[in-house]
């Protein structure tokens, strides 16, 4: 039986591909939250809130608020990581391979700022409409 290796380029493309799969998925929650909060929107404007849409968005302000400050966070962490792996992968690996496996730390990174930008405009409108209840 011959051995079977499996070729690390594969691995790298294979990743990419899902990491933009779950950021395709990513944009479809965003705009089925963003019409949520576009009907909030309307029914404020229309002064038909409910106390149960005033208590929706002051907890929904509350988790993105969390969820905003631990992206930052997370981000802060990350991208020493990644600049890291950058220079381990152009420092033992020829440039063409190197460049092949950078391609899933760009579409990570692309990832990262798409979801922290998604939790910053909720949070903002949120916010918004947050501070018209008061």
């Amino acid at each position: 039986m011959e051995d079977s290796k499996l070729p690390l380029e594969l691995v790298s493309s294979f990743l990419s591909i899902v990491i933009l799969i779950s950021l395709l998925f990513k944009y479809y929650q965003y705009k089925k939250k963003l019409d949520v909060l576009k009907g909030l929107n309307e029914l404020k404007e229309q002064k038909k809130l409910t106390q149960e849409d005033n208590e929706f968005i002051k907890k929904n302000y509350k988790d993105y608020k969390y969820s905003f400050a631990r992206d930052e966070q997370r981000l802060k962490l990350i991208y020493p990581v990644f600049i890291l792996i950058v220079g381990i992968l152009l420092a033992f690996l020829p440039f063409q391979e190197a460049m092949i496996h950078l391609n899933v730390v760009v579409v990570a990174y692309i990832y990262l700022q798409v979801n922290k930008i998604h939790t910053r405009n909720f949070l903002t409108f949120l916010d918004e409409l947050k501070n018209d209840l008061n």
